[in-house]
C-alpha cells in the first residue's frame, strides 16, 4: 500500500511540472575540448582526439572538492542538469563533466579521427577499452588540478549513472589515489555474459514483474494473458485474425508480427525502468502510471497490446501500428537506452550485461531463458572473454561483494522502479559509517533519476528526491572532511528482503507518508 501511495503522490506533485525534461545551459557554461590521447598504453603512440567537457568553477574555493561526472552511453548532457551542481555551493566545489569517447549528439561528439558513427569501418573501435575510458577520466581531472588555481590538492569524487555507474565503481577500485570517492547511480554490477550458467540472469526481469504486480495485479494479469496470446499467434502466423484490433498498417504486415512482439516485450520492461516524471524515453511523463491506467481501461487483447506499441513509436493513439517506425525497430532490438554504435561495441566487449532473460513464472512470456543469450549484436565485436561466466567478470573487475565491502567512500544508489537494482545492489556490511561502502534503494524513482538537478525536479516537488539529495550531500560532506556523521537517525535503516533475492546490505527506503 505504501508503494502505491508514493506513485499516486508523485502524480499529484508533478501535475504542475513541465512536460519535458529541460537540458538548460542558462548559466552560459561553454562546451570545450580537452586534448585526450587515443591510447593510454605505453606503446599507444602520440595520436590524440578532442574530448568535449564542461567546467563550472563558480562556487569553487581553493582546496574544495572536484565533483567529476563521467558521461556514459549517450552524448554529454548539460552540466546544469546534474545534481552535482546542487551540491557545489555547500561544498565549495568545482564541477566538471567529460563526454565518453566515441559518443556524441547532433552537435558533435568526442570522436577519434576518421570516426563516423553513421559509417562504421572495421577496427574503428580498437581504442574503445575500459582501460582507456578510465584513464581518460584520470588524465582529465589531473589536468584540472594543474590548471585551476587552488585545485592541486583537491579531492576528486567520481560520479556516473547507469553504465557510468559501473565506471564510477571501477574507477574507485582501480584508481583510489586519483578518485577519493565515488557515487554510482543505477549501475549493473552483476549478471555478466551470455552463459547459461549465469544464475543471476533472471533477477532483473523478476524485479520488473514484481513492480507490475505491486502496482496493479489486475493490469499485470491482463498483460500476461495478452502477451501469451500474442506469442502464440506469432508462432502460428495467425495474428491478423487472432488480434484484428491491433490495427497494424497494411505495409507492415510484410515484416510479420515478430518485430512487433519483441517491441512490446522490451517496452514493458523499459516503461518501469524509465518511469520518469518528465518526457524522455516515452511520449508521456510517468509512463508507468499511463500504461497501467490505459491497460485497465482496455477491453480487448488488441487494445492492451497497442498501448506499449504506441508508447514505443510515439504515434498518435488513432494511428495504425507501423512496424517500419524507427522507434519500434529500436524497441524490438531492446536498445531503448541508446542506439549509438559505440554502446553496442561496449556490450560486445567489456560490459556484456544480461538483463533480458525472462523465466517462466513472469508476467511476460519466457524469453532468452534457454541456451546462450545474444547480448552482442555483432559477433565480429566479441572479445576473447565475452562468453565467460559471470564470476569471471566479477573477479576481473574486482567488484565481488567482499572487495566492494572493504572499499571506502563508495555510494551506490538504486531506484525501486528500476530493475537494474536487482543486479546492481551488492551485499554489504550494515553500518552507520558514511565512509563505508553503502547501497541506498530509493522508493518511487526510476533509473538514475536521482542524478538530475533541481533545475529539472525542483526541491519540494518529490519527497524521495529531496531525501536522496540530503543523503548524497551528507556522504559528500563526510568524505571531504566537512561532515560529522550528522545523518544518523535521519533515515530508516533496515535490512530488506526483496522478492528477487536477499539484499542483506544497508538500505534507506523512503516512503511518502499521508
Amino acid at each position: 500500500m505504501a508503494f502505491k501511495t508514493v506513485i499516486l503522490l508523485v502524480g499529484v506533485a508533478m501535475a504542475a511540472h513541465p512536460a519535458a525534461r529541460v537540458h538548460s545551459n542558462s548559466s552560459g557554461i561553454a562546451t570545450q575540448n580537452f586534448i585526450q590521447k587515443v591510447n593510454h598504453t605505453a606503446d599507444g603512440g602520440s595520436a590524440t582526439f578532442k574530448q568535449r567537457y564542461q567546467l563550472n568553477t563558480r562556487f569553487f574555493e581553493p582546496g574544495g572538492p572536484i565533483l567529476f561526472l563521467q558521461s556514459a552511453e549517450a552524448g554529454m548532457p548539460s552540466i546544469n542538469s546534474s545534481d552535482l551542481m546542487d551540491y557545489a555551493p555547500k561544498l565549495k566545489a568545482l564541477v566538471a563533466i567529460l563526454e565518453h569517447r566515441y559518443f556524441g549528439d547532433f552537435h558533435g561528439g568526442s570522436y577519434p579521427a576518421k570516426y563516423d558513427p553513421m559509417n562504421i569501418s572495421s577496427g574503428v573501435f580498437n581504442s574503445l577499452t575500459l582501460d582507456n575510458v578510465l584513464q581518460d577520466g584520470v588524465d582529465f581531472v589531473n589536468w584540472i588540478k594543474k590548471t585551476v588555481s587552488g585545485a592541486a590538492e583537491s579531492p576528486v569524487i567520481y560520479s556516473g549513472s547507469s553504465y557510468g555507474g559501473f565506471l564510477a565503481v571501477s574507477a574507485r577500485i582501480r584508481y583510489p589515489q586519483a578518485f577519493h570517492g565515488a557515487i554510482a547511480s543505477s549501475p549493473a554490477l552483476n549478471s555478466f555474459g551470455p552463459s547459461t550458467s549465469n544464475r543471476f540472469k533472471f533477477d532483473s526481469t523478476k524485479w520488473a514483474s514484481d513492480i507490475y504486480d505491486e502496482i496493479s495485479p489486475k493490469a499485470s494479469s491482463r498483460i500476461k494473458t495478452s502477451m501469451v496470446t500474442f506469442k502464440r499467434c506469432v508462432a502460428d502466423n495467425t495474428c491478423s485474425t487472432s488480434i484484428p484490433d491491433l490495427n497494424v498498417c497494411k505495409n507492415s504486415t510484410s515484416l510479420g508480427y515478430e518485430r512487433l512482439y519483441r517491441a512490446v516485450l522490451h517496452t514493458y520492461l523499459a516503461v518501469s525502468k524509465f518511469n520518469y516524471p518528465w518526457i524522455e524515453k516515452f511520449p508521456t511523463p510517468n509512463p508507468m502510471s499511463d500504461l497501467i491506467g490505459k491497460t485497465l481501461r482496455a477491453s480487448t487483447i488488441g487494445q492492451v497490446l497497442r498501448i506499449p506499441l504506441l508508447a514505443a513509436s510515439w504515434a498518435d493513439s488513432s494511428s495504425c501500428i507501423d512496424a517500419f517506425n524507427t522507434n519500434i525497430s529500436r524497441a524490438s532490438l531492446g536498445n531503448i537506452a541508446s542506439n549509438q554504435p559505440a554502446w553496442s561495441y561496449i556490450n560486445c566487449g567489456y560490459y556484456p550485461i544480461n538483463d533480458k532473460s525472462i523465466p517462466s513464472d513472469n508476467f511476460l512470456p519466457e524469453s532468452f531463458a534457454r541456451g546462450t543469450v545474444d547480448i552482442c549484436t555483432n559477433p565480429a565485436w566479441e572479445t576473447f572473454d565475452y562468453s565467460r561466466e559471470n564470476e569471471y567478470f566479477l573477479q576481473k573487475y574486482a567488484i565481488t561483494n567482499d572487495i566492494l565491502d572493504t572499499t571506502e567512500r563508495l555510494l551506490i544508489v538504486q531506484g525501486r522502479y528500476d530493475r537494474t537494482a536487482a543486479i546492481g545492489s551488492p551485499i554489504l556490511t550494515v553500518t552507520n559509517m558514511l565512509n563505508h561502502s553503502r547501497v541506498v534503494l530509493v522508493n518511487g524513482i526510476a533509473h538514475a533519476e536521482d542524478t538530475v538537478s533541481q533545475a529539472i525536479v525542483p526541491k519540494g516537488k518529490k519527497a524521495q528526491m529531496d531525501q536522496i539529495r540530503e543523503v548524497k550531500l551528507a556522504h559528500l560532506q563526510e568524505w571531504v572532511g566537512q561532515g560529522n556523521q550528522t545523518m544518523e537517525g535521519s533515515a530508516t535503516i533496515t535490512s530488506v528482503q526483496s522478492s528477487v533475492f536477499l539484499l542483506s546490505c544497508l538500505f534507506f527506503i523512503f516512503f511518502v507518508l499521508l
